[in-house]
């Protein structure tokens, strides 16, 4: 797992690649100045830790069954079926 600081690298290069950045004031358009350009750089670096530590819950959430399948599979496969069901997913997606 990348630490903030390697995050905040990645995210500057990227910044970087796409520059000029501009922002609309007053009905004027104007290039980002260097304090925008930290703030985007530091907004990056934390989503992407975000999606690094939380990602997984979206990824399972996707992947299960809807809760009417997850209980059909409880009825005909009792419960221990549905945890099979359920670890694969689980397994998939891994919690870091």
């Amino acid at each position: 797992m990348a630490t903030i600081e390697e995050l905040r690298v990645e995210a500057t290069s990227e910044v970087e690649a796409e520059k000029p950045l501009y922002k609309q004031v007053n009905n004027d358009r104007m290039e980002f100045d260097s304090d925008d350009y930290d703030q985007v750089i530091e907004d990056r670096a934390q989503a992407k830790l975000y999606e690094q530590d939380h990602g997984y819950k979206d990824d399972r959430a996707a992947e299960y069954p809807s809760i009417p399948d997850q209980l059909d599979d409880i009825y005909h496969n009792g419960i221990d079926g549905w945890k099979e069901t359920i670890k694969a997913t689980k397994d998939k997606y891994p919690k870091p």
